[in-house]
């Protein structure tokens, strides 16, 4: 996919309606919980200078500009303008943090201009990976650090009453993005980027009865407005699929389980 080709991508994926629905996933209790372990993980501390990549509707970036305070700084990155839109609203009394429109595949920061960065389900859009990850690199501080989540989305279990209906939903999902079982190879590709000390940790996504305030049902409408039309996967199809999901309860019972994996990292002393 050419560049020009990959942001047409991104801006379908993550128009107004689509972000609007995406912020309310990231607002159930099983992300909020995945987001405050990501933030303590990374450990930001008053006074550093921070690059929240991907930024999406700000809610990462509303936690790390109250972790490094007034006296911080951070740089927000998106190549969304309705999830830019959002931050900017979630953030608008923060003075220390600055939004910008960029891929982050060319950042537009000097070298080492940045203590530490995070970024949550980004590289898993970006067709060229290693490129991305020797930007994040340059513009990291050596010895700053970084924290990297990214999903397998091979690794979900999601009980049906019609399995192959399932599987058929789930694999053109995977084509929302380039490379939907990255973690397999994440490490390996920070290390070549120029990042040592890489340590990896599973988070997983349980659901197990349906709530309407849980990542696995949110997730029904977003994956559902993805595959709707693609492929196999009729209008009566995706109705019919959701239909089925969310009446488990009633009858053999809701399951849901997806893992997520936290890399985080150190940049070496040396590009």
């Amino acid at each position: 996919m050419t560049s020009a080709g990959h942001q047409d991508s991104i801006q379908a994926q993550f128009n107004a309606g689509a972000s609007r629905r995406i912020e309310a996933v990231y607002l159930t209790p099983d992300v909020v919980k995945q987001r405050e372990h990501a933030i303590h993980r990374l450990a930001p501390q008053p006074g550093e200078r921070v690059l929240d990549i991907g930024c999406g509707p700000g809610l990462t970036t509303l936690a790390l500009a109250e972790s490094v305070g007034p006296q911080g700084l951070v740089h927000a990155v998106d190549i969304a303008e309705p999830m830019l839109a959002l931050a900017r609203s979630r953030c608008a009394s923060q003075a220390h943090v600055h939004f910008e429109h960029q891929d982050v595949a060319r950042l537009l920061h000097t070298d080492g201009a940045f203590d530490i960065a995070l970024a949550t389900q980004v590289y898993e859009y970006l067709p060229d990976v290693d490129q991305s990850l020797r930007e994040l690199r340059r513009v990291i501080r050596p010895g700053g650090r970084v924290l990297l989540v990214d999903t397998d989305w091979e690794s979900a279990v999601w009980a049906s009453r019609d399995d192959a209906r399932m599987r058929q939903i789930l694999e053109t999902w995977n084509q929302h993005i380039p490379w939907p079982q990255l973690p397999r190879q994440l490490q390996q590709r920070l290390l070549r980027a120029g990042f040592s000390d890489v340590v990896v940790e599973v988070m997983p996504l349980l659901n197990t009865r349906f709530d309407r305030q849980t990542y696995s049902v949110g997730m029904l409408e977003v994956i559902g407005a993805f595959v709707r039309g693609r492929g196999e996967c009729t209008a009566q199809m995706v109705t019919d699929w959701q239909n089925d999901v969310c009446s488990m309860d009633d009858h053999t019972g809701y399951f849901f389980s997806l893992n997520r994996y936290l890399f985080s990292a150190r940049a070496t002393s040396k590009l």
